[in-house]
């Protein structure tokens, strides 16, 4: 049987053939790494959103006159007000679109 492989593939082929094995176990890991990374991503930005809704509710539920809402993430920062007069939002400088 080993006879049979040495007689297949010279010394060029079979680094040939060991390259192109390493590159696709490469990107085959490269890929299920990018996946994962973006799961965990995806979790974390629901889970934020989860708990924000749920603070907002809260604050909904108890009478207060003014509510200041700072969040600061990624996006960049942000300050809402809201009271008896409405809504106000104020942005600062620093944040993006």
């Amino acid at each position: 049987m080993n006879e049979a492989l040495a007689e297949m593939f010279s010394g060029s082929e079979a680094m040939a053939a060991a390259l192109v094995v390493a590159g696709t176990a490469a990107g085959l890991i490269r890929a299920c790494v990018t996946h994962r990374t973006r799961l965990q991503e995806e979790r974390e930005a629901s889970t934020r959103t989860t708990a924000r809704m749920s603070g907002l509710v809260r604050l909904a539920a108890t009478g207060h006159d003014l509510v200041r809402i700072v969040e600061r993430d990624r996006d960049g920062h942000r300050e809402v007000e809201l009271g008896a007069c409405g809504v106000q939002r104020r942005e600062t400088p620093g944040e993006t679109a």
